[in-house]
């Protein structure tokens, strides 16, 4: 399974400390050079899961142009272009990404996209966490926006409501 992350999913888990759900839900994740570039430059949260394991791939993006173009035709930033890009480059199975605007543009171009959100709920499926709850409350905690319907929701559909 070919599976490219945006920058935000690695940021969010690593700041509740739950990163390694990534490899244990999708096995090799592969990230655009322009994210890595985001994610280890500064105090990033990720920063250091992201220099330092095995699981991670860095690939750079065959036609920068593409990336330039849909940046420009949608608003989306560099990492967020550089994901879907490299994506349609690679044939990959799931995008990573959180971001409202990036997640339609992805779907617009038939690319089946997973949050933050998501990569719980399938942890949690598979039996690698036993609740969502506490994850998503470190993650508010943590100043992650999530609305209180979307945070019933997620609750209802994990069954822990």
């Amino acid at each position: 399974m070919i599976v490219v992350s945006n920058t935000t999913p690695l940021s969010e888990l690593a700041k509740v400390g739950q990163i390694n759900l990534l490899p244990e839900v999708f096995g090799q994740i592969i990230i655009p050079q322009e994210v890595y570039h985001e994610v280890t430059t500064g105090t990033h949260p990720a920063a250091k899961e992201v220099q330092f394991v095995n699981w991670i791939e860095i690939f750079s993006i065959r036609n920068r142009q593409q990336v330039s173009i849909l940046q420009a035709e949608t608003g989306l930033d560099l990492g967020e272009s550089a994901t879907i890009i490299l994506a349609e480059e690679l044939g990959a199975d799931r995008v990573l990404i959180d971001e409202l605007a990036a997640r339609k543009v992805a779907q617009s171009r038939n690319i089946p996209i997973t949050g933050t959100v998501g990569i719980l709920l399938v942890a949690k499926n598979q039996g690698l966490i036993s609740g969502v709850k506490p994850i998503l409350d470190a993650l508010i905690k943590q100043g992650t926006r999530i609305g209180q319907v979307l945070y019933q929701e997620i609750l209802a559909i994990a069954q822990e409501s």
